[in-house]
């Protein structure tokens, strides 16, 4: 038995969004100038008078007014909130071509107890753990026939269609010969820790945008009267993300045990880099090629990336997974008492991966790769999709397109008009318009972005360079 130690180091080309469950609504925020300030509720109610805690209640107790009307109505308030700064965004909070200045919720990035951002080991675990299964699937076609589309398309099915899989790829180890119905999962042989603690400042707002594929001509939008960009749409989702260019060092150390259980793929530095472009490289293939990118680059890197101090990180006791403070020396990386550990780097190739939450369902799951054809692909994946998303549509407003889906081979499902309070219609269908996937040539067909500022990225899209420690 050998213990593999390394360092991922990831660079987000992207916003990478993983969130606690939290969000910050339109009271716990407000913008001043370019910056969002998320306001720490807790000071601000201490340095607040009686009469300004009833006017503050009040305010809470009301559903439309935001934070950012309150504090301009009550100046005497805002100073007090601008000494109660949790913490400051310094990007604006996207809103749709001409639309209104509303703040919406945000989904909030996961925090240590000390209110700086930092990624989950179990975020990098499972990323590894889906890409390494997706190569099993390219090698071994024999998982197909472990496979049940009709658990998939059941709409009372709580089971994942994949579990016989899962089960079959990695629940391998039999530690006793006298049942063979107990088998451990051999990914426990791989241990991610947390990423290094990061800061507020690499943190950004992101607005969701979906862009279409290239052959989809958006005509669902024109056909209803509203303004569309023809490559994409915007959403009023929005999450807290770390900013493109942002820094996380990742420790992860693998028990070669795994490696007899992998069927040719060894953990090392070069194998899990293989299998990370692998998988990128299909993604590419089967996702990627039927849209046009919009990548943008305005990279604001980390602190973390130029601070100079030490890479060393601790590897055992209390301080394990702690990197190093002292001032590394002489540009090795490394400080005087770990210098040993500067001729000891060997880096994989820089690839491609994408992290987090809000990404593509190609990123999240491995179905895709169970078929050996793109129509077989297109069909699994668009029924999967419209079972999670069916369109509801009021088929007395919407008969010719009830009659499209049907058509397509889906079943629509009833949906009752919606009004506005003056009477005028609000909404009468609810589209994903997953039934269409399979003429647009790509499942799904909408590829996931996100907006900062003014400029578009690739969610969680991220480079990685792998390194021994």
């Amino acid at each position: 038995m050998a213990v593999r130690h390394y360092r991922l180091e990831f660079e987000t080309a992207g916003p990478v969004h993983i969130g606690n469950g939290n969000r910050y609504g339109k009271k716990d925020y407000y913008a001043s100038g370019n910056d969002i300030v998320v306001l720490d509720t807790r000071k601000f109610t201490s340095l607040l008078d009686a009469r300004q805690i009833d006017r503050y209640c009040e305010f809470l107790g009301n559903g439309r007014d935001e934070l950012q009307d309150f504090l301009q109505g009550n100046p005497d308030m805002r100073k007090l909130a601008e000494k109660s700064v949790a913490y400051k965004v310094d990007s604006p909070l996207a809103q749709a071509p001409g639309g209104s200045g509303h703040r919406h919720d945000v989904w909030e990035f996961v925090k240590d107890p000390y209110g700086n951002p930092y990624v989950p080991g179990s975020s990098v675990k499972g990323m590894l753990r889906t890409a390494i299964l997706l190569n099993m699937l390219l090698d071994d076609r024999s998982y197909r026939a472990l496979y049940d589309p009709v658990i998939e398309q059941s709409p009372r099915s709580i089971r994942r269609p994949d579990a016989s899989i899962m089960k079959r790829a990695f629940f391998k180890e039999r530690p006793s010969k006298d049942d063979p119905n107990i088998a451990n999962d051999i990914m426990k042989y791989v241990s991610v820790a947390d990423s290094e603690p990061l800061l507020t400042a690499d943190l950004v707002f992101a607005k969701k945008y979906d862009l279409f594929s290239k052959d989809d001509l958006a005509d669902h939008k024109r056909d209803m009267g509203r303004l569309t960009r023809r490559e994409g749409n915007g959403l009023d989702v929005y999450r807290e993300c770390l900013r493109p260019g942002t820094k996380v060092l990742v420790e992860i150390t693998v028990d070669d045990r795994i490696d007899g259980y992998l069927d040719g793929i060894t953990l090392d530095a070069q194998g899990i880099s293989s299998v990370l472009q692998r998988a990128f490289d299909f993604y590419s293939e089967s996702f990627l090629s039927h849209f046009n990118q919009l990548e943008e680059s305005d990279s604001k890197a980390s602190p973390v990336a130029s601070d100079g101090l030490c890479q060393y990180v601790v590897q055992s006791g209390p301080l394990a997974g702690r990197r190093c403070r002292n001032q590394a020396i002489d540009g090795t990386g490394y400080c005087r008492t770990h210098q040993e550990y500067a001729g000891k780097q060997s880096a994989s190739a820089e690839v491609v991966c994408y992290l987090g939450g809000g990404v593509d369902f190609m990123n999240k799951t491995v179905v895709s790769a169970l078929f050996g054809t793109e129509d077989e692909r297109l069909h699994a994946v668009s029924r999967i999709l419209y079972k999670q998303f069916p369109s509801r549509i009021d088929r007395s407003r919407h008969e010719a397109l009830w009659r499209e889906v049907e058509q397509a081979g889906f079943q629509p499902r009833p949906f009752s008009a919606r009004f506005k309070k003056n009477g005028r219609l609000a909404k009468a269908k609810d589209d994903h318009r997953h039934w269409q996937d399979e003429q647009l040539g790509v499942a799904p067909h909408t590829m996931k972005y996100c907006i900062v500022g003014n400029k578009k990225y690739p969610m969680g899209k991220c480079t990685l360079r792998i390194k021994e420690v």
